[in-house]
């Protein structure tokens, strides 16, 4: 019997536009080139010049000097020019949220697609110090003595006690401003234990040291001893930098208030804030502006990048924003063979490292830091090999050769799809359709999804008729994809607030645990957001919840059940799940074990997402059409391209030949549309090729390259988003939570009262 699909979207989406209109990449690019003069026109908008300042102020001060004709090498005029050019594609067809080149806000389903925003002008942002700067701000200010003095100090908390020694995780800067990470261990001695018991409510160093004064022990000796632990980092100041609540430079504000003699840098600090509240009061501010600001900030004597100083976050200023609910529908009913073709990774990290815990533990419950202590327990990440190995320092910095456990193995959707394929090419066909027929023989599996789950979605039309491009759905939560923004949009706050009370609903006996960690700290300028849920696992990063709202790693333990990982609190005697609300790439090679293993959990038996993917295809074919599915689209047509085999154009290019026209065989023997895009992991670059100096900038990007992919740009016709009568791109965040769960919580909670009722 087939299952029914759960799910329900959220009455409310996320959408999605880039700064200019589509209309405007268009008309720049419809002649065979762009002119100088051309150029300078756009260099006046002030809005362009303050996006482009944004993203990178040295390329701004080149652009500033081509203009004003101080800078006469042509070669490096050239580079400018597309360097430009793709700014002006990226803040025009590319809706991914960066800068204020692209920004997102919050919309309604309804009865019909009404969705204007006002001109770009208007737009609201949220704008902020670095948090590389702001990390290196808040360390300078607790190493001051007068300030050391009075701050209050707590124990490190990635530390834990093995035998007789504490462990926990030291970190310092390499020469490129980056965290590197390195176990240490301190002998257990019951003066360092009173000094850790002490300190689990935040002491400052006096009280700590008056812990250890006695006959022996002076008080000036004693405080040696505590600034020693600070200087290790046993011991953490309230001034640690947090990814949750409240900017940090406000709560950094905060802090020193309550503090003696620190008036003069919380004027400064008020400065920052008056000066960022007022840049936010408009888009299109002056250069002059950041200049001052910055020149200001160097004052502080704190080193900082400015190509990275001021992060910005743009919300478009809506005068209408409902979308059609049938979108929603589809959306919903395409689920179901998105499920079919979607498989269970095999062989994960998780698995593996059940498989070592059953065979060390058996049934047995366990602290979580001994289990992932590589040296007495059995490590996280059993797969890694490294030539140099010390068990001590698995997964901390040391490069590893790692089996690649989120591969796509070869399944039946993938001999499905080859067999397709290989009639595809013999129709020469440009488009591949899949029906509900081709995979009847497949079964659903609604039991092993995430209980909300978010897609991406572009809405175009085609000859005039609507389609939605759609590859896949999935993430721990749906609130992953918003999260970033929940500090700088009450609307997007309120629906990141709604998926994660739902979440927490579908467990009532449980506790969703967000994890606070900063593994860089400018990963801070991504991963920060507000304080999500009712209670947090602080590792290596500041928990601003009260204390018994906090999970401290030393209370957490693990044991393995019926072939599931079960976390527990000491403290509360409840199950945790961890949860990590952001787009955070977790499984990067620096990643610490514990905080891979908690983001790993939240997939514990999950599948992370169900959608399309050629698996293997995907490298064995130099061209793959684009795939249909009714009104879906589940992948754009693209091509695999060596530099080698276009090196005719670079040499008609450097004998001055119309390498437009050059260009049309190539794109006619391979169906290459006027509009595609280069694609770079998850970064997209528009290009026109029939528009000269979009060729140069694609050459120049590619040039030193082996080979690169380019798939086509489907906005081509009327957009169903418009400002001042302009067509803008989109991309859409559908959201879904599972009903099924949500009723059978009520059910059971209405038989747990009723039950109750009845005893009395």
């Amino acid at each position: 019997m087939t299952q029914k699909n759960p799910y329900v979207f959220f009455e409310e989406f996320c959408i999605r536009i880039p700064l200019l209109s589509l209309d405007f990449y268009y008309n720049l690019t419809k002649g065979k080139e762009i002119s100088f003069e051309e150029y300078k026109k756009i260099w006046n908008d002030a809005v362009i010049k303050e996006a482009v300042f944004l993203a990178s102020p040295e390329l701004f001060l080149e652009i500033e000097k081509w203009f004003s004709g101080k800078m006469k090498d042509s070669k490096k005029t050239q580079r400018l020019q597309s360097s430009l050019l793709k700014y002006l594609s990226r803040m025009s067809s590319r809706c991914t949220p960066f800068g204020i080149f692209a920004g997102c806000g919050v919309g309604k389903f309804d009865k019909s697609t009404h969705i204007e925003f006002d001109r770009f002008i208007k737009n609201q942002r949220q704008t902020r110090f670095d948090m590389n700067f702001l990390v290196a701000f808040s360390q300078k200010l607790s190493k001051e003595e007068y300030i050391q003095n009075q701050l209050s100090w707590y124990p490190n908390n990635s530390l834990y006690k093995i035998g007789q020694q504490y462990r926990y995780v030291e970190y310092t800067y390499n020469k490129y401003n980056n965290r590197q990470h390195s176990i240490e261990a301190v002998t257990h001695t019951p003066y360092l234990e009173t000094i850790l018991q002490s300190a689990k409510s935040g002491k400052k160093v006096e009280e700590l040291s008056s812990l250890l004064v006695n006959d022996e022990i002076s008080l000036e000796e004693a405080k040696e001893y505590v600034i020693q632990l600070i200087d290790n980092q046993i011991l953490v100041s309230e001034l640690e930098p947090s990814v949750t609540g409240k900017d940090f430079l406000i709560q950094i504000c905060e802090t020193l208030t309550k503090l003696d003699g620190t008036e003069v840098i919380i004027n400064q600090i008020n400065y920052f804030q008056r000066f960022l509240d007022q840049i936010d009061q408009a888009v299109g501010n002056p250069i002059d502006a950041y200049t001052k600001s910055s020149q200001e900030i160097k004052k502080l004597d704190v080193v900082f990048e400015p190509k990275y100083l001021f992060q910005t976050d743009m919300y478009p200023k809506v005068q209408q924003n409902v979308l059609d609910i049938r979108f929603a529908y589809k959306t919903k009913r395409v689920m179901s063979l998105l499920n079919k073709i979607s498989f269970p990774q095999k062989n994960s990290n998780l698995q593996q490292f059940k498989n070592a815990f059953i065979k060390r533990y058996e049934t047995r419950e366990i602290p979580l830091a001994k289990a992932l202590d590589t040296e007495i327990g059995i490590g996280y990440l059993q797969n890694q090999v490294d030539a140099d190995y010390k068990p001590f320092l698995e997964g901390l910095n040391i490069p590893a050769q790692k089996e690649d456990t989120h591969r796509v193995s070869w399944n039946p959707v993938h001999e499905i799809l080859h067999k397709k394929l290989i009639q595809t090419k013999e129709d020469n066909s440009y488009t591949l359709q899949l029906y509900d027929q081709d995979f009847e023989q497949l079964q659903e599996d609604w039991n092993d999804l995430p209980d909300t789950i978010s897609s991406l979605v572009e809405i175009i039309k085609i000859d005039g008729k609507d389609k939605i491009v759609l590859q896949n759905m999935g993430g721990s939560s749906a609130a992953n994809l918003l999260g970033r923004f929940s500090t700088g949009n009450a609307k997007i706050m309120r629906q990141v607030l709604d998926i994660a009370n739902l979440e927490q609903e579908m467990y009532p006996d449980k506790l969703l645990t967000e994890i606070i960690h900063l593994p860089e700290s400018r990963t801070g300028n991504v991963i920060r957001r507000a304080t999500i849920r009712n209670y947090e696992i602080p590792y290596l990063g500041k928990s601003n919840l009260p204390e018994e709202q906090q999970i401290s790693i030393d209370d957490l333990m693990i044991s393995v059940k019926r072939n599931k990982i079960i976390l527990r609190s000491k403290t509360h005697n409840k199950e945790i799940i961890p949860r990590l609300t952001n787009a955070h790439n977790y499984r990067g090679q620096n990643s610490l074990p514990i905080y891979h293993f908690l983001c790993d959990l939240q997939y514990q038996n999950l599948r992370g997402s169900i959608g399309f993917n050629w698996g293997e295809l995907i490298n064995k074919n130099a061209f793959l059409p684009r795939v249909e599915y009714k009104e879906f689209i589940f992948s754009k047509a693209r091509w695999k391209i060596t530099v080698k085999s276009i090196n005719a154009l670079f040499e008609s290019l450097e004998e001055g030949k119309d390498i437009i026209e050059e260009l049309k065989t190539l794109r006619s023997s391979l169906q290459i549309p006027k509009y595609v895009q280069l694609i770079d992991s998850d970064n997209t670059l528009l290009i026109n090729l029939e528009n000269k100096s979009s060729i140069e900038m694609l050459l120049n990007v590619i040039k030193n390259r082996v080979q690169f992919i380019l798939e086509e740009f489907l906005f081509t016709e009327e957009s169903i988003i418009k400002s001042d009568e302009k067509n803008y791109s989109n991309q859409f965040v559908f959201s879904f939570y599972n009903e099924k769960k949500i009723r059978s919580f009520k059910k059971e909670k209405r038989y747990t009262n009723k039950n109750t009722y009845l005893e009395k």
